[in-house]
């Protein structure tokens, strides 16, 4: 339970003790995620840019400016930052948040699955309780997710940002060219190219060395590596 998994039941959780709130990601959750997230929780998602001191501070610019009602800034590294916990990086607060849902679904699951009330004492043990997982199964998930550093030469940042503005030029170039490629317009972070079926891949530079990062996501081997 972790990545993009976790920041979906964050979402689970989210939608139900503030329903409409705004998460802050990080820019390499995958497609799935923000579709989860919008269409299955009615909640809103800012993807950012990595680091998770950016996605805290922007969460909390959001909701200071009332923009947003920003109540979860997260990476995918797992660090999280939750509006009541005055957004700081707290992962033994996320983790008691996880726990604390846990507990809810078995209880419900123990009373509801047999039709007793809480103040019943005939709780049911037909069947199991339901995992956590079972409550983010329509968050769709590619089959092979693959990342990659290329690192420059010489070793220069300058190196590596010239490097980078070529190859995200010729990939603009080639979406223009490729029916089944399409720029993702509002990526704030490096360049980032949906493939279809949920599907993407995004080139960045990295925050701190000279190396530039590709992430990919794909339904198969076959097509990560086309």
């Amino acid at each position: 339970l972790n990545r993009n998994r976790l920041i979906a039941l964050l979402g689970v959780i989210f939608a139900k003790s503030s329903p409409g709130c705004t998460f802050v990601t990080d820019s390499v959750t995958s497609e799935g995620l923000a579709t989860f997230l919008q269409d299955d929780l009615g909640l809103k998602h800012v993807r950012y840019l990595k680091g998770y001191a950016n996605v805290i501070e922007k969460a909390r610019e959001l909701t200071e400016s009332g923009v947003a009602d920003a109540q979860v800034a997260v990476e995918t590294s797992g660090h999280c930052a939750m509006q009541e916990n005055g957004y700081l990086d707290d992962g033994t607060y996320t983790a008691v948040k996880v726990i604390g849902l846990l507990a809810r679904t078995q209880t419900a699951h123990r009373y509801d699955n047999s039709g007793n009330t809480a103040g019943s004492s005939s709780p049911s043990s037909s069947s199991s309780a339901p995992s956590l997982l079972s409550l983010i199964e329509n968050l769709k998930e590619m089959a092979e997710v693959s990342e990659l550093r290329m690192s420059i030469l010489d070793g220069t940042l300058e190196s590596t940002a010239v490097a980078f503005d070529h190859i995200a030029f010729e990939v603009e170039q080639a979406c223009a060219r490729n029916d089944l490629w399409e720029l993702d317009t509002e990526n704030l972070e490096g360049i980032r190219v949906r493939t279809g079926n949920g599907g993407f891949f995004m080139l960045r530079k990295s925050l701190h060395d000279p190396l530039i990062s590709i992430q990919i996501e794909g339904e198969s081997t076959d097509e990560v590596r086309r």
